[in-house]
Parts: structure tokens; C-alpha cells; sequence
């Protein structure tokens, strides 16, 4: 595979958050992932350096300013239904297949072929351009927020995280834990879901044999054995609930009428309505995601909210808790506000023009976006690519890809922004 054997090897990596240890603060595999960015920058001929396992970065170029690249080598879980090995990079039907060759390795690794091919032509940039991969993205972006902490800032950046051509605004994004007591019932056990940016693919629930009589058979979708429901769906981008299938939702109406479970019954009629929540901008609606759920001494619901500019978190959460039984609780777990810069911005154009030089594609608008990227870590930094137009690569889905032939134009359009930047 032309070039791919070093994005084979980050692909390799199974980089999903786990358990801090020392220099590791997200996982031994991100640690490892990190490992290999770096002995990849350093075969390159570039500068590198390590910011304690937050983030590392590699570097080519001279001159005070900084323009950053900002990707990621942490990966969402992988679920069911891959056709291939998800760790191993697999070519097939003109695509490459693997859980991060999307989001966000693959273009991470197409950036480094981009200043690899500045650094082997000589362009003269007249600054410094550095490449840094985070591990924390899918968890909240706490690796960004401790590079920006303890280490130089870029005066522009991009991330190639998002779609082309350009992202121009995106929305906030709020995850919140929902708590509610529960009292006995048919339901022994409900559990779904790996992620809140996530739509749950499968759930089940274990339940009482008068339960598990009352509801068999009696909706297709789904599995009865032994006194245990499985339901299927269709997993998504938290951020584009509607392109999923909740198995969360199914197996809980499912239950809805039989369990006689206060709840499930709660859970139902709010997740059912988006808990009365509506607004709208340039960017789309308020989206609500069921992402997780667990049944057990209490009822877990953690939701993913993606939230136009003009939705106010405070009011959102305070609509939601107005929902809740007085023994109910929420906790914020992430917030982050949204971004939005002018379509006439000097960063925007200057992305535009690129991208339009590249692809020819000058019909192309600006976008305006739910999913939530690196760009509202750092000042000055927007979603650049790496998905083209008309293009679906089942980010967070079973069987994540990106086109072999779009792979040799992003690194073209990486390799010209990256010029464009330091120049402008």
C-alpha cells in the first residue's frame, strides 16, 4: 500500500481512553500512539517534543510565528458489525478501512506527508509550522486544554477533523448525567451504550420471567433469550442522532407499556419530545442524544446536547431539571460553548481558496456544523476538511473508511494551507 504503511501502524494502535498511569494521563494505548507520531516525526527529520502524554508535536520551519495543525490519535469505541479487523488498516472497493483512518489518524498522518513535502522541496514558509496530536478529543479535549496551558500557541491553526471546505461556525456541546431513583420493578437490569457522542447501536435488559412473557415477541428488532431482551440498531455521530437508530430508545419503548417502571415511563415521553427544546440556527437544530444508559440501584442517563449559539446551556439544563422527580439529579460532565467566525473571516478565505484551488469545487459554501472539534480549544483555529463533499466515512459507525483516491488531494490541500498560513 503506497504510503500507508506508517498510517498502518497508528491504526494498529487501539488508542480508545482507558486507565491513566504515569506520563499516560489517557491510557497506555494512547501513550503508545503518541510513541509512534513521534518516531514517525522524527524519520521525517522533524523537531518533537511531548507535552507529559497530553499531546505530543513535530515541527519544521524558522521564524517567531507559530502555525498550528491540530488532530487526534484517540479513537471512539469500535462496536459491532466491522466486516474487517478494526486495528488493521484494510484496503478494499477503493477505500481504506480502520477505526480511526477518518477521525482523526488518517488525516493526522496525511498533515505529516504535507510538511514532509515542504521539508523536502525547501519552500521557504518564514515561520514555524508544528503538528500536534492530541489523545483526549473523543473525552473532552483535556489534552488540548493542558498543551494550552504549558506550551507555545499557535497564531492561526486548522484541524483537519471535520468536513471540507471549511467549518465556519459549530455548535456547543453539553453532556449531562441524568440520575433518577428507581423502585422495584420487572426490569433487573438495562444497559446501552459506550459513549454520549455515540447513538447505541445494541442495548438489553435482563427481566422478570413475567416481564419477559408479557413482552416476547411482540415487536421485531429485537432478541429473546433466557429471560434477556437485545436491541438493535444503527449506531452514528452523537452530534447526527438522526442518521442512527437508538437501541436505548427501542428497548425502552419496547418496555414502556409492561414494566409499569416510573423510569422508563420519564425517559420515554422527554427523550421522545427533546425535552420540549427547540432552536435553531445556521448551524441546525438543538440535537439531544441518548448516548448511555444504566439500569441497575438507579436509572444512568447520560445525553449528548449539540447547542446552536443561540441556546443558552443554564436554560437548557434548567428546562431539563424542571423534567426530573425531586430526587432526580443532573451533572454536567463536559460543556463547551459554540464557535462562530464570519464567512469573510481572513482565516476562512484563506481556507476557502485553497480548498477551491485544489478541488476546482467553487460552489462550495462555508459550513455550519453540530459536531464540536479542536478549533474551540485554541484562538484563531478552524475545522479544515478532512471529509470532501458528498462523502459519508461512518465516523463512529462499524466499518469507518476514507477513499484512497481523496487521500493524495487532502495531502495536497494540507500541503498548500499549511504555505497559505505562514504566508498570510
Amino acid at each position: 500500500m503506497k504510503n500507508f504503511e506508517k498510517l498502518a501502524d497508528l491504526i494498529a494502535i487501539n488508542s480508545i481512553y482507558d486507565t491513566p498511569t504515569k506520563n499516560a494521563p489517557f491510557g497506555k494505548g494512547n501513550r503508545r500512539a503518541l510513541d509512534v507520531f513521534l518516531s514517525i516525526s522524527r524519520e521525517y527529520g522533524f523537531e518533537v517534543g511531548d507535552d507529559n502524554g497530553y499531546a505530543a508535536w513535530a515541527e519544521y520551519g524558522d521564524g517567531e510565528k507559530l502555525v498550528g495543525v491540530l488532530g487526534h490519535l484517540d479513537v471512539v469505541p469500535v462496536g459491532e458489525g466491522w466486516k474487517s479487523d478494526p486495528f488493521v488498516l484494510t484496503v478494499r472497493d477503493g477505500n481504506m478501512y480502520g477505526r480511526g483512518v477518518s477521525d482523526d489518524k488518517g488525516p493526522l498522518f496525511a498533515c505529516l506527508l504535507a510538511l514532509k513535502r515542504i521539508k523536502d522541496e525547501k519552500i521557504p514558509l518564514g515561520a514555524r509550522v508544528r503538528i500536534i496530536a492530541g489523545c483526549n478529543e473523543e473525552n473532552g479535549s483535556a489534552c488540548i486544554k493542558h498543551y494550552a496551558e504549558h506550551c507555545e500557541i499557535p497564531s492561526v491553526s486548522f484541524t483537519p477533523d471535520s468536513d471540507f471546505p471549511v467549518v465556519a461556525s459549530e455548535k456547543g456541546i453539553l453532556h449531562l448525567k441524568i440520575t433518577l431513583p428507581r423502585v422495584e420493578s420487572g426490569i433487573l437490569t438495562l444497559r446501552g451504550g459506550l459513549r454520549p457522542n455515540i447513538v447505541p447501536g445494541e442495548a438489553e435488559c435482563k427481566v422478570s420471567p413475567e416481564l419477559f412473557q408479557a413482552v416476547k415477541d411482540t415487536a421485531a428488532g429485537f432478541t429473546y433469550r433466557c429471560g434477556k431482551i437485545v436491541a438493535h440498531g444503527k449506531s452514528a455521530h452523537g452530534s447526527t442522532p438522526e442518521k442512527g437508530d437508538n437501541a436505548v430508545l427501542k428497548l425502552l419503548a419496547l418496555l414502556s407499556p409492561f414494566a409499569h417502571d416510573d423510569c422508563v415511563d420519564w425517559a420515554c415521553k422527554h427523550f421522545s419530545e427533546n425535552f420540549g427544546l427547540d432552536c435553531e440556527d445556521e448551524s441546525g437544530k438543538l440535537t439531544v442524544n441518548l448516548g448511555v444508559c444504566d439500569f441497575g440501584e438507579v436509572a444512568e442517563f447520560v445525553v449528548d446536547l449539540r447547542l446552536p449559539a443561540c441556546a443558552d446551556p443554564q436554560d437548557i439544563i434548567a428546562k431539563i431539571r424542571s423534567t426530573l422527580p425531586s430526587n432526580g439529579k443532573i451533572d454536567v460532565l463536559h460543556r463547551s460553548d459554540a464557535l462562530r467566525f464570519d464567512e469573510d473571516d481572513k482565516l476562512i478565505t484563506a481556507l476557502m481558496r485553497v480548498y477551491r484551488e485544489v478541488t476546482g469545487d467553487c460552489d462550495s459554501r462555508p459550513l455550519h456544523i453540530g459536531g464540536g472539534t479542536y478549533a474551540k480549544e485554541l484562538p484563531n483555529c478552524a475545522a479544515f476538511g478532512a471529509v470532501f463533499p458528498g462523502v459519508d466515512t461512518r465516523m463512529h459507525e462499524p466499518n469507518e473508511f476514507y477513499p484512497i483516491d481523496d487521500f493524495d488531494k487532502l495531502v495536497e490541500i494540507y500541503y498548500r494551507a499549511m504555505i497559505a498560513l505562514a504566508k498570510m
